[in-house]
């Protein structure tokens, strides 16, 4: 990954994950901080154009699909997890970066079912960054001038079981364990909201889901003006009609050439 701040910024948003600029401390540097965060290569431009060398925040939680287990050593993170694997089993395959103290963010799977940010819940030195929370991400340099960089790219893996129960309860992991339909995506979709810079591909996303598993437009139509009213602010009505329409279009298209 590029160590120029923008174009890493734009690389991250790319992948569909809120990015906003942080201060060496983690400190955000916009005035709502991680409500400002954004996909939008236009925002980011105008915001690196201000502060060249901000490090990279990034939401966690619903919002950029991941839960990240922050593995502090300092506090005695790497035996707490090494005690908790031990009980349990290993943390699975998946993607991590390594921080510029020396510790590990393991980034998850969101599970669709509310996760709190926590400090020590898990352990000593384990911490816990979910629904509204952020964590900051490569290549950002620490206050030392050390970076954060990338360990293991794999897919962000699925909590496992054990640690799903951790961080939610009993009840709310048995909830998470069943196959996620769409109409678990579009709840989840509605109970968060999106800001303005997320918004149209936000939407994009849920109604393309949606066709792709044959809801009827209208529904889909109706579904989508549903949760542009949670946004902040909401799309212009006309607007949503637009992208639906649009990928509606695209999906009957797709459908017609599989039938040839």
């Amino acid at each position: 990954m590029s160590t120029n701040m923008l174009e890493a910024a734009l690389a991250h948003a790319g992948q569909g994950y809120p990015v906003f600029p942080v201060a060496a401390d983690k400190r955000p540097l916009t005035k709502h901080g991680l409500n400002d965060a954004s996909t939008e290569p236009e925002q980011l431009t105008v915001w690196w154009a201000c502060w060249p060398k901000a490090n990279i925040g990034m939401v966690t939680g619903v919002r950029s699909g991941v839960v990240v287990i922050d593995v502090d050593p300092r506090h005695g993170g790497d035996d707490a997890l090494h005690d908790l694997e031990r009980d349990h089993g290993a943390l699975p395959v998946t993607w991590s970066v390594r921080t510029p103290s020396g510790g590990q963010h393991f980034y998850l799977a969101h599970p669709g079912i509310s996760v709190a940010n926590s400090v020590g819940a898990l352990g000593p030195g384990l911490d816990v960054r979910g629904d509204g929370g952020y964590v900051v991400v490569p290549p950002s340099l620490g206050p030392r001038g050390r970076r954060y960089e990338p360990d293991d790219d794999a897919p962000a893996a699925r909590v496992p079981g054990w640690l799903l129960e951790r961080l939610t309860g009993p009840s709310a992991s048995r909830a998470a364990t069943r196959p996620r339909t769409p109409a678990d995506t579009w709840i989840m979709m509605v109970s968060a909201g999106l800001p303005q810079g997320e918004r149209n591909h936000g939407l994009a996303r849920l109604v393309g889901h949606l066709l792709a598993q044959t809801v009827d437009p209208r529904l889909v139509l109706e579904l989508a003006q549903l949760v542009n009213e949670r946004n902040r602010p909401p799309m212009p009505a006309t607007e949503v009609e637009r992208v639906v329409e649009s990928i509606a279009g695209r999906e009957l298209a797709r459908r017609i050439g599989r039938q040839r």
